[in-house]
């Protein structure tokens, strides 16, 4: 690939870098705008300026320094947070807000209803216009039920700053509603809100989620059972909040999480149909185009918004839509120009885009498919028809999966080894059930007992395709779990597959030199990696809500002091550190008053327990200290948990300890008592409610 014949590509690269050294920084620089301004006008006079051929890099070199600084720039100034009558100015004397809900909400555990602030104040009468947008956390009931987009809520409440996360390597919530341009959140009570009026907003977004709501209402009608009904609101319409944990992780462990998005697989599914349709018009001239082009553009701008214009189905259609209009221009119209085109434009709408997952998978896995598909194809030969498809599915799902490899195991630290057997599964069934969803809709309109034949039909394709599923997740040896990534090693995979492509266009050696010179380097690094995790000696009292969750990693061996404990709880607040810490072999142990335990460096007699030379007690009870010994016992750890009626001195006079950790299991308001009392005596303490875990590295 000539990079001379992609100049799209090669103006994305420093605006996208500029972009991400924006996110990890989020700093303003002084006068860059002011910089940028020059910077435009000058590179302005030196395109029109004719420079010896020896000069033409000035100009090269100079417009990637531009763009890096432009992105640099949009990315810092998209930060809603610098705006001056954002709400945050206004906290935390503020406790009466109104604003219009901008988003559809999502359900979980709890309603998540995004806010967009028009106003807020100490009192309904002394309100004051503000901006930003505030995520609401409403219980589940008739009202939250029924909010929608556009409408208008008054609401009383506290906003309150997203944490950090409060787990060594668990998902970091706050940064990614970051990337949303979301700051701030607010538990609401059910007396706390209102809805002032509803219908307000853009009537284009209104008419999306609308549209979208009335699938669903048709999706229930004929798909009565709860897994099916969700898997086929998630085929049609990109709906994911039905899905139980258990549909989520089959989908995920066999590689076809993908499918149950509405993104650029639906749009490519659907951009073929229509042109095998519109093909048969025999459309001829330069006008013939034009009007194919509008055809193909207008009904996949309305599959967009019929399917309520989600993030993923919007850069799809941005994608498609550049790539037909240059087509119908008669220009040449290659993929990697399409690509970073797209990219380009949807950066420059919202710079976050580019930290967004979807957004990565989503381009990773396309230009994988445009790079390596054609190349893997032609090793083969000529093919039965019937062969020759089953091929190509085959194909576009390995090519796929090796563009996105890296963030896959980034993200998700497994990796799905059948995920080409389930490939062929739901790539068929995605391209029958979004065009056999289609005509649902249209028969709904014409004949109810031809919708009904149709709805069992399409019924019964999702429940086969959901046991299948579910046989290729049992399938022994079928995920490969635990794979911890290093961010600096995705960059080098990538580097990897970028010398393997150079090596298979170019015929060169030095391209699989490269390769195989970074393949030694990775091994090294994990030879490294794993040599030091076998000696490690960490305990770690983890952040649990209400309840208590303690690790003893010993090498790659970790044993685990829990409460019951959900296994998702319980997978949220430790799975990650674990991964990471290279954990293989654990041993798992519920709290009880009588509980003993003896391993090669870990003594437990409850409530003492030693491992290696760290001496711990854990009070959960006054009587550990009414009943224990008369004399003192020196510990090193003393850990408060369940609210036990002690204090601290009577605590350290029983237990001379050298720090004391308060796990999460205690109240706000007896851990705040000790807190002040281990401050008045200068005793160090840990509290892991607000400090986040306690870690010890011995």
């Amino acid at each position: 690939m000539n990079l001379h014949a992609v100049p799209c590509l090669r103006l994305l690269i420093p605006f996208a870098f500029g972009i991400s050294l924006a996110g990890h920084f989020d700093r303003s620089l002084p006068f860059l705008p002011e910089i940028l301004l020059a910077g435009a006008v000058l590179a302005a006079w030196l395109a029109v300026q004719k420079f010896p051929y020896r000069h033409r890099w000035v100009y090269g070199a100079y417009l990637p320094v531009l763009l890096l600084a432009f992105g640099y720039f949009q990315g810092v100034e998209h930060n809603e947070l610098r705006r001056p009558a954002h709400f945050s100015s206004f906290l935390p004397d503020s406790h009466y807000i109104i604003g219009m809900v901008c988003d559809a909400p999502s359900k979980g555990a709890k309603m998540k209803v995004p806010l967009r602030v028009e106003a807020l104040g100490p009192s309904p009468d002394s309100m004051q216009t503000a901006c930003g947008t505030l995520l609401l956390f409403l219980d589940i009931h008739a009202f939250s039920d029924s909010l929608r987009y556009g409408d208008r809520l008054a609401v009383r409440t506290t906003a309150q700053p997203t944490e950090p996360p409060k787990n060594p390597h668990a998902f970091d919530y706050r940064a990614y509603l970051r990337f949303q341009n979301i700051h701030f959140q607010a538990f609401v009570k059910p007396d706390s809100i209102i809805r002032l009026s509803s219908g307000n907003g853009s009537a284009l977004w209104r008419q999306a989620y609308s549209n979208r709501t009335r699938l669903l209402q048709l999706l229930q009608q004929h798909f009565p059972t709860t897994d099916e009904y969700a898997v086929a609101g998630a085929l049609l319409v990109g709906y994911t909040d039905e899905l139980s944990d258990e549909l989520r992780a089959a989908y995920a462990e066999t590689g076809s999480m993908h499918a149950l998005a509405v993104s650029g697989t639906h749009i490519g599914m659907l951009y073929v149909g229509l042109m095998f349709f519109v093909g048969k018009l025999r459309l001829r001239g330069r006008q013939g185009k034009w009007l194919e082009t509008a055809l193909v553009l207008g009904v996949i701008w309305a599959f967009t918004f019929l399917t309520g214009a989600t993030a993923s189905v919007l850069r799809a259609s941005v994608m498609f839509t550049m790539y037909m209009m240059g087509k119908a221009s008669r220009r040449e119209t290659s993929a990697w120009n399409v690509l970073p085109a797209s990219a380009f434009i949807l950066l420059l709408y919202n710079p976050y885009l580019l930290f967004n997952i979807g957004f990565q998978l989503s381009y990773a896995a396309v230009a994988g498919m445009v790079f390596f598909y054609p190349r893997f194809y032609k090793m083969f030969p000529p093919l039965p028809r019937w062969a020759d498809e089953m091929l190509k599915v085959l194909l576009v799902g390995i090519a796929a999966q090796l563009g996105t490899l890296p963030l896959t195991l980034y993200y998700f630290q497994q990796f799905p080894v059948f995920f080409w057997l389930a490939g062929w599964v739901v790539v068929f069934v995605g391209a029958v059930f979004l065009w056999g969803g289609a005509l649902l809709v249209l028969l709904s309109l014409v004949s109810d007992l031809l919708t009904e034949w149709l709805g069992v039909a399409l019924y019964q394709m999702i429940r086969w395709t959901n046991q299948v599923i579910f046989l290729i997740q049992q399938i022994p040896g079928g995920v490969l779990r635990h794979i911890w990534t290093a961010g600096w090693v995705v960059f080098a995979l990538y580097f990897c597959l970028v010398a393997l492509g150079a090596a298979f266009l170019t015929r060169r050696g030095r391209w699989l030199a490269a390769f195989a010179g970074m393949m030694c380097l990775l091994g090294a690094y994990r030879t490294y990696s794993v040599t030091g995790k076998q000696k490690q000696q960490t305990i770690v009292v983890y952040n649990v809500n209400k309840a208590r969750l303690v690790d003893f990693m010993d090498g790659d061996r970790v044993f685990s002091l829990s409460d019951t404990l959900s296994k998702k709880q319980e997978i949220f607040a430790a799975e990650g550190n674990r991964t990471a810490s290279g954990m293989r072999v654990k041993t798992h142990c519920y709290l009880s008053d009588t509980l003993v335990y003896s391993d090669r460096n870990l003594l437990i007699s409850w409530p003492f327990v030693q491992f290696f030379t760290e001496k711990m007690v854990f009070i959960d009870h006054s009587r550990w200290l009414h009943d224990a010994p008369r004399e003192a016992v020196a510990v090193d750890v003393l850990v408060l948990s369940k609210n036990p009626k002690v204090s601290i001195n009577e605590c350290h006079a029983r237990f001379p300890f050298r720090i004391v950790v308060f796990d999460a299991s205690n109240s706000l308001r007896q851990t705040e008592y000790w807190r002040r009392d281990c401050e008045k005596r200068g005793w160090r303490f840990h509290d892991v409610r607000s400090m986040g875990a306690w870690v010890r590295r011995l």
